[in-house]
């Protein structure tokens, strides 16, 4: 999916350092474990931020490194598709690698709907990430053009319609306004994103620190004062969600407020290291890997489970240990795939699409000729 271009060491370690926080939310988020039965303390707290806003963050920041590199190149329909294609053969890898170890681990659970997943994995959103990036990448050649053709003015307009919907609109407790874990996220943050790489004078590190602390105080104070109202009035847990997810939940102002900044002032981070390179490489793999449904119901975090040393005195480190390990362990089970990929598909790397591609063009073309000879044939 990428060149063999010297690499920004600065923007390779966010993307390790965003799927560590994706990682940290779903250690919490799918241990089921009740944290808001649990009472009000700093313990409670961390592990409350981790419920939404670290993988909030995460999955933002990796979606904008992703535009970064886009949206001022020139896209067109052949190369969406081929990176799709790249994408798939890494989406395949994974599903069918959870397939197997499902088959060891419990045949009786292979089923159809198991083996659809691990064949069509876009198209049975079995990483919603993976196919929201598909989608986006088939719309992004569109997308840039209309948004060139609209010019600056009807941009900013455009820019200030989503932020009044999606934005303001989506803090309302219990707001939906079919922004989730979907595609129109990813389309809402590349207007926004566009708007600022192409017409705005770059942000100074101080307003990206700036953007940053505000967004996160409102995060953290918002946890804050709900949580203690909630233990003040002794109120159903279950119910505090629906007030705290508006500040922290997919694509909010205060999420994306703190993702542009950090994503910002990485950009600026001028290093090189060969070894963040190598490892930035299997970020992605990390999300995978911890997302593929059976590796992580059935053997992840059911045996790594929050319930068990919540209490410990260590709780906090111990969670940041596991997260790391997870991590690390992650990228070095990567290292395997991409050695394999390299002994085989990677030694002529697209070379299968692009002969696909150029035989389905010229077969489109031929027909298009046809067509149009067919049709002069007629009038004559």
């Amino acid at each position: 999916m990428r060149g063999k271009v010297s690499r920004q060491s600065g923007i390779e370690l966010l993307r390790i350092i965003a799927v560590t926080l994706i990682t940290a939310h779903h250690l919490v988020v799918h241990s089921g474990y009740a944290l808001f039965d649990e009472p009000i303390s700093v313990r409670r707290l961390f592990f409350q931020m981790c419920i939404m806003p670290l993988g909030k963050i995460g999955i933002t920041l990796f979606l904008l490194i992703s535009l970064w590199f886009l949206v001022d190149r020139e896209q067109t329909v052949a190369k969406s598709c081929r990176r799709i294609w790249l994408l798939e053969r890494e989406l395949l890898f994974w599903g069918f690698a959870g397939l197997v170890v499902q088959y060891i681990d419990n045949p009786k659970s292979v089923d159809v709907d198991a083996w659809l997943n691990a064949i069509f994995p876009v198209a049975r959103n079995e990483w919603w990430y993976a196919t929201s990036y598909a989608i986006l990448l088939l719309l992004l050649p569109f997308l840039l053009m209309g948004l060139r053709k609209i010019e600056r003015l009807n941009h900013k307009k455009l820019c200030i319609v989503l932020l009044g919907l999606w934005g303001v609109l989506n803090l309302v407790p219990g707001a939906y306004l079919d922004i989730y874990v979907n595609v129109t996220g990813f389309i809402y943050v590349t207007v926004l994103f566009t708007y600022y790489k192409w017409y705005m004078t770059p942000i100074s590190n101080k307003c990206a620190v700036l953007l940053t602390v505000i967004g996160g105080l409102i995060i953290f104070g918002w946890n804050l004062m709900l949580s203690l109202i909630w233990q003040f009035c002794n109120a159903d847990p279950n119910q505090i969600l629906t007030y705290i997810n508006p500040v922290q939940k997919e694509w909010s102002l205060p999420i994306l407020a703190v993702s542009f900044g950090v994503f910002i002032l990485f950009t600026r981070v001028r290093f090189s290291s060969r070894v963040v390179n190598r490892c930035a490489q299997s970020a992605f793999a990390v999300y995978l890997i911890t997302e593929q449904h059976y590796f992580r119901d059935e053997i992840l975090w059911k045996y790594i489970n929050l319930g068990s040393f919540y209490h410990s005195r260590y709780a906090i480190a111990i969670s940041l240990m596991v997260v790391v390990s997870i991590v690390v362990a992650a990228i070095l089970v990567d290292f395997v795939r991409q050695f394999i990929f390299w002994c085989t598909i990677d030694r002529h790397k697209g070379r299968f699409f692009e002969w696909s591609w150029g035989r389905a063009r010229k077969i489109v073309d031929n027909l298009m000729t046809s067509h149009v000879e067919h049709k002069r044939l007629n009038k004559e």
